[in-house]
């Protein structure tokens, strides 16, 4: 993981690496996904598609590691 080395490795802890990555590019505040959906974080519809994505992608990886 680029942003967070100290911690140990896992689905969430990437993919709070690849959203930390996501708002320091595109110089957005950092929050929770949804949120940034919610209250418009985002600049342009590639922005807001990624948001929506990522936020379905959360939502299975976060099940997943509920059913182990």
């Amino acid at each position: 993981m680029k942003h967070f080395k100290e911690r140990e490795f896992s689905l969430l802890n990437y993919m709070c690496d690849i959203l930390y990555d996501f708002y320091e590019r595109n110089d957005l505040e950092h929050m929770c996904a949804l949120d940034s959906l919610a209250v418009g974080n985002y600049k342009d519809s590639k922005h807001y598609i990624f948001l929506q994505r990522f936020g379905d992608v959360w939502e299975r990886v976060e099940q997943r590691s509920i059913k182990r």
